[in-house]
């Protein structure tokens, strides 16, 4: 099962209250269904792959227009696509269409029926149920939308999400326009304000999870370059150390910077912090790593002033 199809199997459980109910139906009705008339009688029907979400929208209209229902199925042959149910309503059709202005100033009607947070909060519960998908949080890119195809209904979804300080944005596609998310926190939070605290607590666990990993990879990565860096180091000092000796160079060099030659040489593979230590345990004194990093500059030196001569 998808997460989305998890989130959704969720939202479908969530008891309303009437107004909730509205909101909720208009959000279906407004994103998912299509009028037509057949033999002259009125018809709404709503689409979707999802037995499911057919159900609550089911639910919703004997709830609030004891309407007469059918269920017709319609398969997709492209891609191997899953088969659309089709629940039509008649009956109570001018009710419907008259409640929710449907060929007037619908947007003006769901504002009406959105004045509460509840309800607002219902009727993006229910574009989430009828257009919206949610990327599983195992996947690298976390990713919440829905889907609208008129424009200024799109403006409308994004502004009563926004009103919950979510900043969804909007962008076009060939079939009409996408609300969505891109944030891992916003998209918890959403999850979280229309009610699906199960999947929600799912999300959460995969997201901690996929993050620490993430985390360890990189501070591995950022171990593994420190590591690689600290031999490239060593070896030209090294090799810088093997140049001074070859031109027997040592006579005038200071003590320090002789100590830390032969530290050097006896331990080629250490990093830094770790000939501090040995730097101690050889000399019976203590030196930072900037000091040590300080007096190999100092070699360096010397070594490229023969190469220059």
């Amino acid at each position: 099962m998808t997460f989305t199809k998890t989130v959704k199997n969720e939202l479908t459980t969530i008891p309303l209250n009437h107004n909730e109910m509205l909101a909720e139906f208009s959000a279906f009705l407004n994103l998912s269904c299509e009028f037509h008339i057949e033999s002259g009688i009125k018809m709404i029907d709503f689409n979707t792959t999802n037995p499911t979400v057919s159900k609550r929208f089911l639910m919703l209209s004997k709830a609030l227009y004891q309407v007469e229902t059918e269920l017709l199925t319609k398969s997709q042959t492209v891609f191997k696509k899953k088969n659309i149910v089709i629940l039509r309503l008649s009956g109570q059709i001018d009710k419907i269409i008259n409640e929710h202005d449907y060929f007037g100033n619908n947007i003006e009607a769901i504002k009406l029926i959105t004045k509460s947070d509840d309800e607002k909060i219902a009727f993006l519960r229910g574009a989430l149920l009828v257009s919206g998908s949610i990327n599983d949080p195992k996947t690298a890119e976390y990713h919440l939308e829905i889907f609208v195809s008129d424009q200024k209904l799109a403006i409308l979804v994004q502004t009563l999400i926004n009103h919950f300080d979510f900043n969804a944005r909007i962008t076009k596609r060939r079939e009409g326009f996408i609300v969505y998310l891109k944030d891992a926190e916003t998209i918890s939070d959403f999850i979280q304000l229309v009610g699906a605290y199960n999947a929600l607590f799912k999300y959460e666990d995969i997201r901690i999870k996929r993050d620490l990993n993430n985390s360890i990879n990189r501070l591995i990565n950022v171990e593994l370059a420190n590591e690689k860096k600290s031999l490239v180091a060593s070896n030209q000092q090294i090799e810088e150390i093997k140049l001074i000796k070859k031109y027997n160079a040592l006579n005038n060099i200071d003590s320090k910077i002789l100590e830390v030659m032969e530290l050097r040489l006896k331990y080629p593979d250490a990093n830094l912090r770790e000939l501090t230590t040995y730097f101690e345990l050889e000399y019976g004194k203590t030196i930072s790593r900037s000091g040590l990093s300080h007096r190999f500059n100092k070699v360096k030196e010397l070594a490229n002033k023969i190469k220059g001569e």
